[in-house]
């Protein structure tokens, strides 16, 4: 048995455009990238198209934009599975040719009478072409498939790096179709003629992928050429141990976009989904490449944690400098159709981050959290704010724009005139603070009503709270 020992290191990513980039397709392109990486190896992108009835270009778009996200950049051009179609129909014929493959003429309904008696008779279902050991030179005029040989007696085995030892009797195993009746190529030739064309050393792939392993290499096998490393990686879970799913929330790696987790914070906490590479959840990238080690990949299937991966945003978030956090942050309201800031309201973002990166965990709250800074923009006001709006409150509202701009724009002296103004009153800080955030943002849930007012400044708290003043009428 050879197998290609870990120098000049080539992986691949070979997703199907049938759906968009998920979680575990994200996963499993991040550790064939940090292996590649890790080796100075290179990184191929592959996308098997063979299927063009259900190939997509906004999924093959998606799978481009959510990779470039994440920053795993592929090396050379993409390889399209479908422009190889003759390369994997010459390689059949060569199959034929060494009778290693043979043309089965059994149409599905024969296929399907041999199950049925073999089923009734309690027998094996294991479907045995009487055109096996036909002699080539017939060929009834009809219909056909190319059928690999397989070996009547005898083990397959393969050594995969994260499962150990794996062994299948070969008497249990079909002659795998190679050519449909149709003329096309079937996924597991396909794949195993690009891999060599493209020099792939080590597959890294989802465990679902285990029983394709056992027939991609007796393709090898019988082309006599250097088998790849095999790592079959478990799949993602939910919280409940299950196959993660819809059901489970969204398993999209666009959702977590758009839902304002940040790239670096995606690409830490799948890099530890399935081993860890110690108790730093904020490791580097570049210390996880270092430490990365299929060896230590576990068989166990890893859960997602939603909660985990905000956990982990929000450290980031809190970490990153303001020029990282802004930068970011324009990029995400890009990519959500929001419009980007202006340069006032970066500015005023930029004064702002220090008491709203705590409040945050990802960047769709930073949205919500930094709407006040909206300058001379009209906003809605929440209907759970309007039992609140009173007469009284307006009077309030009225006096507190009187006071504020008569002080000094300090946040001491803004404090205590707040603090004055409900003692006089004979009302909490709490309900002043209300009010003043219904009139500066509209909402209940904010920053410090102190914070809101330094970053904004004089004049356009002064604007913001007469604006409110001026809806008296139409609010009570």
């Amino acid at each position: 048995m050879k197998y290609k020992p870990d120098l000049n290191v080539v992986t691949r990513f070979a997703p199907s455009p049938t759906g968009y980039l998920h979680l575990g397709g994200a996963r499993t392109a991040l550790f064939n990238w940090m292996y590649a990486r890790k080796n100075s190896g290179k990184f191929l992108l592959r996308i098997e198209n063979t299927d063009q009835t259900r190939s997509d270009p906004k999924a093959e778009s998606a799978i481009f934009k959510g990779l470039q996200w994440l920053g795993l950049l592929w090396d050379h051009d993409v390889i399209y599975q479908f422009d190889r179609k003759e390369r994997h129909l010459d390689i059949a014929k060569l199959l034929l040719q060494k009778n290693f493959a043979y043309k089965c003429y059994s149409t599905k309904n024969e296929i399907a009478a041999f199950k049925e008696k073999a089923l009734k008779s309690g027998q094996s279902t294991k479907f045995i072409s009487p055109w096996r050991n036909k002699q080539s030179a017939y060929s009834p005029s009809r219909e056909y498939v190319v059928r690999l040989r397989i070996p009547e007696s005898g083990k397959t085995t393969i050594i995969d790096r994260v499962q150990g030892k794996i062994v299948w009797d070969n008497e249990d195993l079909d002659d795998l179709i190679l050519v449909r009746s149709d003329g096309s190529v079937t996924y597991n030739l396909a794949v195993v003629v690009d891999d060599f064309d493209s020099k792939v050393t080590h597959i890294i792939r989802g465990d679902d992928h285990l029983t394709n392993a056992a027939k991609q290499y007796l393709i090898y096998r019988a082309l006599d050429w250097d088998v790849p490393n095999f790592s079959h990686i478990p799949l993602i879970h939910g919280f409940d141990g299950k196959k993660l799913s819809k059901r489970h929330g969204a398993v999209g790696l666009e959702h977590y976009q758009k839902q304002g987790i940040i790239a670096s914070a995606m690409i830490r906490y799948l890099s530890q989904l399935g081993w860890h590479p110690g108790n730093n959840d904020l490791i580097s990238i570049e210390e996880s490449i270092q430490n990365f080690n299929l060896g230590k990949i576990v068989k166990s299937p890893a859960r997602f944690d939603p909660i985990k991966l905000n956990d982990i945003c929000s450290k980031l978030i809190r970490n990153a400098s303001s020029d990282k956090i802004i930068k970011e942050f324009d990029v995400f309201l890009k990519m959500s159709g929001i419009k980007t800031l202006t340069q006032s309201e970066t500015d005023i973002l930029t004064y702002s981050l220090p008491f709203l990166k705590p409040r945050i965990k990802n960047f769709n709250e930073l949205y919500d959290q930094a709407s006040f800074l909206m300058v001379g923009k009209s906003f809605k006001i929440d209907t759970d704010c309007l039992e609140l709006i009173t007469k009284a409150s307006f009077s309030l509202l009225r006096e507190l724009t009187i006071r504020l701009n008569n002080v000094i724009w300090e946040r001491e002296i803004i404090n205590e005139t707040i603090k004055l103004l409900a003692k006089e009153h004979q009302i909490t800080y709490k309900e002043v603070a209300q009010m003043v955030r219904i009139a500066i943002v509209g909402k209940l849930s904010s920053p410090g009503i102190v914070d809101m007012i330094l970053a904004l400044g004089k004049t356009e708290i002064i604007n913001r709270f007469n604006n409110l003043c001026d809806k008296k009428n139409d609010l009570i």
